[in-house]
């Protein structure tokens, strides 16, 4: 379980230093070169979207998985 919180600070702390920087590049381009950021933007929430889900995932197997081996031990018992 701290594994999975340290990789979701670390997740977190990357959208954020994304946020500001594309907020910063923002200001400062010209329409095509908001459009380039805007598709990097875009890439870089659909790759974390799909991490969230595969963190998701891994915790609720590993949950269900811990559930079946706590009923198979008190099924033993």
């Amino acid at each position: 379980m701290k594994t999975i919180m340290s990789g979701l600070i670390f997740v977190l702390l990357a959208v954020s230093g994304m946020a500001l920087l594309v907020g910063n590049a923002k200001a400062e381009l010209n329409m095509q070169q908001r459009e380039n950021v805007q598709t990097i933007v875009w890439v870089f929430e659909f790759v974390t979207f799909v991490t969230a889900m595969a963190i998701v995932w891994f915790v609720w197997r590993m949950i269900k998985q811990d559930s079946e081996n706590k009923k198979s031990k008190q099924d033993n018992s």
